[in-house]
C-alpha cells in the first residue's frame, strides 16, 4: 500500500478501452485504487511511478507486449504480483516460459479473476513477510 488512502493499488494495462473500463469499476467495487496503462511502454512508467500492489498484464499491447514488460521488470528488478492475460490459447506456455505463476485467460471470467487476484497478491504478501 504506497498511498495514504490506505487501499491497495492495481494497474490495470491493457489496450482495450472497455476491458480497462469493465475492470476498473470491478476492481473499485472490491476496494483497489485503480490505474491504468492502454500499451506496455506506459505500464513500465506507470509501474515506476505509482508502485502498485499488483498488475494485471495483457499480453499483446502496442508499443511492448505484456511479455517484454514483465522481462523489463525482471531486469530491472521490480518485484510485483502479476496477473498475466491474454485472449490467446498459448496463455499457459508463455505464462511458465517468462515463470509467471499467476495468468487469466480473456474474455474474463470475473469471480476466477477476483481468485486470481487474490492469491497472486497473498503470495506476494507471505513472500515480504
Amino acid at each position: 500500500m504506497n498511498n495514504n488512502t490506505g487501499k491497495r493499488i492495481i494497474l490495470i494495462a491493457d489496450d482495450d478501452d472497455d476491458a480497462r473500463a469493465m475492470l476498473t469499476f470491478i476492481f473499485e467495487e472490491e476496494n483497489w485504487e485503480v490505474k491504468q496503462a492502454k500499451n506496455g511502454k506506459e505500464a513500465l512508467e506507470k509501474v515506476i511511478q505509482e508502485q502498485p500492489d499488483l498488475l494485471i498484464l495483457d499480453n499483446r499491447m502496442p508499443e511492448l507486449a505484456g511479455s517484454q514488460v514483465y522481462q523489463q521488470l525482471q531486469v530491472e528488478g521490480i518485484k510485483l504480483p502479476v496477473v498475466f492475460a491474454t485472449a490467446y490459447s498459448d496463455l499457459e506456455e508463455l505464462a511458465a516460459e517468462l515463470g509467471i505463476s499467476f495468468f487469466i485467460s480473456k474474455p474474463y471470467d470475473i469471480p476466477e479473476l477476483l481468485k486470481t487476484v487474490e492469491s497472486a497478491y497473498e503470495s506476494s504478501v507471505a513472500e515480504n513477510e
